[in-house]
């Protein structure tokens, strides 16, 4: 399991950076709530990913992953290189 976490040299809280999480079946997201219990967090399984589109900008890199029916991930803050390995990573288990 490969685990990505937001950068906050980028921006993202440090509190409460958003995580991505691929494994062989599932892509999980999960970001902390706001008062600080808990998770918010979407699962969507790899043979339901139908795209995954990066948006680089200066102050990091947002990652959309939408799916056939299970939700859409919108993440924020990740490093490029993160960004695309996570695509990669996706990519070659479809």
């Amino acid at each position: 399991m490969a685990k990505f976490v937001a950068s906050f040299i980028r921006g993202a809280s440090i509190i409460n950076p958003d995580t991505i999480e691929v494994d062989d079946t599932n892509v999980v997201y999960k970001k902390r709530r706001i008062y600080l219990v808990g998770y918010d967090q979407i699962t969507i399984p790899i043979a339901k990913v139908s795209s995954i589109e990066i948006d680089s900008a200066i102050i990091g890199t947002d990652i959309t992953i939408t799916s056939l029916g299970e939700g859409i991930i919108h993440a924020h803050r990740f490093s490029l290189w993160d960004a695309k390995e996570i695509k990669r990573l996706i990519e070659a288990l479809l």
